[in-house]
């Protein structure tokens, strides 16, 4: 600040916290492994529970015992269970043909145990996440204790007799006669109740097939491509008619309905990674001399080959729940040489 002709620069105590730490977690696993026809079918699964404390989290504090309302403080908890279990084979091994395969899969339960010490107040919400585009500090998930975290939170939207969005309109969840934001209720959430993958391998003399995948069941996606984007009232966007007017969706709504469940959906997919021809030329130069030979593979590879799903947006797979992606994942193609010596 200004002093005269002088400059002071103040000492400002700001809010610390001298028992901050590193998160503890606590594992218990208990695994089983199985191997046939001289392990020819090996196959294992695995029950875990993790147990999670200490975890960090924006909390308030009381009045009058720190220089600020609200610290990081290690007070959270968060319990995963899950199961995993895998199985591959050796499905056929003769002098021409040999083809392995093998898949994955598993199931996760997440939920918070607690986040502040006043997880038991009727009033108290949970920590609002899930910043979205369009309005103002719109947001909508949630950690709260009982619940998965980054939960969907939002207003149960209200449907007409055709089965088309009421807009504006969302159910009065707690029958109060208003709905506000005591109406907010948790719809779903963005992680996968099961996720699942496969790979597999064929080969055929000097020809070889291989392909992979993955996918998941149970994953939720809010798509925000379409909420801030499919309002009528936006069409036009410096006098030229926006291509949101082929949207399956485009005359919902008039105006913006960023809270509304009804984009929320349903994002479960299978995906087909990966699939690669090649052929390999044993001996296309050999060297007594050296005794050795010169192999060439010649293969092809196409990546993000095809998606299976019943979501709308561009790619169901957000891990985030939150669906702002304009552009699409490429489909590639690859063609290459292999000399092995």
């Amino acid at each position: 600040y200004p002093f005269g002709d002088k400059w002071i620069e103040p000492i400002t105590p700001q809010g610390y916290n001298a028992d901050l730490k590193w998160e503890t977690t606590t594992t218990y696993n208990v695994g089983l492994d199985l191997g046939f026809l001289d392990n020819r079918i090996t196959a294992s699964a695995d029950f875990y529970h993790r147990y999670t404390t200490d975890l960090l989290n924006w909390t308030p504090v009381a009045a009058g015992s720190n220089l600020t309302n609200y610290l990081d403080a290690n007070i959270g908890e968060m319990k995963n269970i899950g199961v995993e279990a895998e199985i591959n084979a050796v499905a056929i091994q003769t002098k021409d043909w040999f083809w392995t395969t093998g898949a994955n899969v598993a199931w996760n339960k997440n939920t918070i145990i607690k986040m502040t010490s006043d997880d038991e107040r009727e009033d108290y919400q949970g920590v609002p996440t899930g910043g979205i585009s369009g309005g103002v500090d719109s947001k909508v998930q949630i950690h709260q204790s009982g619940h998965p975290m980054s939960s969907f939170f939002v207003y149960q939207q209200v449907y007409d007799l055709d089965g088309r969005p009421m807009e504006g309109v969302f159910v009065d969840r707690n029958d109060d006669g208003v709905v506000d934001s005591n109406d907010k209720y948790f719809f779903h959430k963005p992680s996968a109740d099961v996720t699942f993958g496969f790979n597999t391998t064929l080969t055929y003399k000097n020809w070889t097939l291989a392909a992979s995948g993955h996918g998941s069941i149970g994953n939720y996606v809010y798509n925000n491509v379409a909420s801030d984007g499919e309002m009528i009232a936006d069409c036009w966007t410096n006098n030229f008619s926006s291509n949101r007017l082929n949207s399956a969706a485009w005359s919902n709504f008039m105006q913006a309905c960023y809270l509304s469940d009804y984009y929320i959906k349903d994002a479960s997919f299978f995906k087909l990674d990966n699939v690669t021809l090649g052929y390999t030329f044993p001996n296309i130069f050999k060297s007594s001399k050296l005794e050795r030979s010169l192999g060439l593979n010649v293969f092809a590879t196409v990546q993000n080959v095809a998606t299976f799903t019943k979501y709308e947006g561009l790619d169901p797979e957000v891990y985030s729940g939150i669906d702002n992606n304009l552009y699409p994942r490429p489909r590639t193609y690859v063609f290459g040489l292999k000399f092995n010596f």
